[in-house]
């Protein structure tokens, strides 16, 4: 009996050790490549530069453009396409998951959830297919009755229905985060005569905090990532602006576009990929940080 445990617990440590190698190996690699970048790209102009034009020739007899690696506007419409989606989905995705948690009846919650659910496996072409038929027209049709411009590939088209596939994740998790809190303290709050909507805000919500944090973060993180959608509802230019009615690029876009195709691995436009991603992992481990020591300040306040 001691031997198999002993042969467990080396089983479960390498597993282990394996996630974090991997893990490891992963970060060095990306992080191997965009240094190889900025040894050739200044990273000032980098990350401070409005222009972003990554052709290069690929040989000396070949005529290209010099390339212009300003990644401002690649991270800009990041960030715009990512607001906007989490505008739809955190409100959405919370409202839901109260309702779900605390008001609606077990027969009811039992099957309305697992159909709400159902939208997180719809493949993102799927959406984008969505996004390109329905939502642009309908949105470009609106936007002309409240005499607005609407370019038929925007980033408020895009991160509309990239909000709404984030959406099942956010409910998701926070239903269940919700669901996990001990009924004695709700039941002592209604006690102490206070309504139900005064319990979900003062006492159900605080308590359930990290896990509806780490609800957004995972949708923060989903809308970052996504590419599809991206591509085929808000275009592929990138475009130094903050209008919701024009169209932009993602970084998960420009990293597709340069990595897809006939090209020279070993040249600055594919390596600028590698510094896209790095420049995200960075991102995410900071949005990450933060979240924790948020969570952390609140929970002394209610441990």
């Amino acid at each position: 009996m001691a031997k198999c445990e002993r042969l467990i617990r080396a089983s479960l440590l390498a597993c282990t050790m394996l996630s974090v190698m991997i893990t490891v190996l992963v970060v060095a690699s990306v992080f191997s490549e965009t240094m190889r970048f900025f040894s050739n790209v200044s990273a000032f102009d980098f990350f401070f530069g409005t222009e972003w034009s990554p052709q290069t020739a690929m040989r000396a007899d070949q005529a290209g453009g010099s390339g212009t690696f300003g990644a401002v506007p690649v991270f800009l419409g990041t960030f715009l396409v990512t607001l906007i989606a989490m505008a739809v989905a955190a409100p959405l995705g919370l409202f839901s998951a109260i309702y779900l948690a605390v008001y609606a009846s077990p027969r009811f919650r039992l099957w309305i959830k697992p159909v709400l659910e159902i939208l997180a496996g719809v493949p993102s072409v799927v959406y984008g297919y969505f996004a390109v038929i329905t939502m642009a027209p309908m949105l470009r049709a609106g936007g002309e009755m409240l005499g607005l411009s609407i370019a038929s590939e925007s980033a408020l088209t895009a991160g509309t229905v990239m909000g709404i596939m984030i959406t099942p994740y956010v409910m998701s998790i926070s239903e269940d985060v919700i669901s996990a809190v001990p009924k004695s303290l709700s039941l002592g709050s209604l006690a102490m005569g206070a309504t139900q909507s005064e319990t979900v805000k003062k006492v159900i919500l605080p308590a359930a905090l990290p896990g509806v944090v780490s609800a957004l973060l995972l949708g923060i993180s989903r809308g970052v990532g996504e590419t599809m959608v991206v591509v085929m509802a808000a275009g592929m230019a990138a475009k130094l602006t903050v209008n919701p009615l024009e169209s932009v690029t993602t970084a998960t876009v420009q990293i597709m576009t340069l990595l897809v195709g006939d090209h020279e691995f070993d040249s600055d436009k594919t390596r600028a990929a590698f510094a896209l991603g790095f420049s995200l992992f960075i991102m995410t481990l900071f949005l990450n940080i933060l979240a924790v020591i948020i969570v952390k300040k609140y929970r002394e306040r209610y441990d």
